[in-house]
């Protein structure tokens, strides 16, 4: 899979299925129709890259939060700017491998936490609240 570039039909609905992989020169190579189908370490590869090549905001600092029940208002610094978003539920921020974590708001919008274990105290404590 090296070269090649997943892209999924279905982002935010059905993040698993119909899964288009392009080469590097943006054609189509083949579908897949579900991830769940393919071996765990095919399966697991192509969701890294999917992950990769979507559009995220990467998430530095956690400022506040309105409670740490959800829904829940939080107020952010991203790599573009200040920020807030709502975290709809516990199973909208989930584990990454590599000390990450992956948060999707209420909007739809994903924010990528990389290095949870060399963020600040407050921002530490709250991503690990919900993982």
């Amino acid at each position: 899979h090296g070269n090649l570039v997943p892209l999924s039909l279905f982002p935010l609905s059905d993040g698993s299925k119909h899964i288009i992989l392009l080469d590097q020169d943006h054609r189509e190579i083949c579908m897949v129709e579900d991830l769940e189908k393919l071996t765990p370490a095919l399966s697991h590869a192509i969701t890294v890259e999917l992950l990769r090549n979507r559009f995220m905001l990467k998430l530095i600092k956690i400022h506040k939060v309105s409670s740490f029940r959800t829904p829940a208002e939080w107020s952010v610094l991203t790599d573009r700017g200040e920020s807030s978003l709502i975290l709809p539920s516990e199973e909208s921020l989930r584990r990454l491998p590599d000390d990450g974590a992956l948060i999707q708001d209420s909007q739809g919008l994903r924010y990528l936490v990389q290095g949870i274990s060399k963020m600040d105290g407050f921002s530490r404590k709250v991503i690990e609240y919900y993982i």
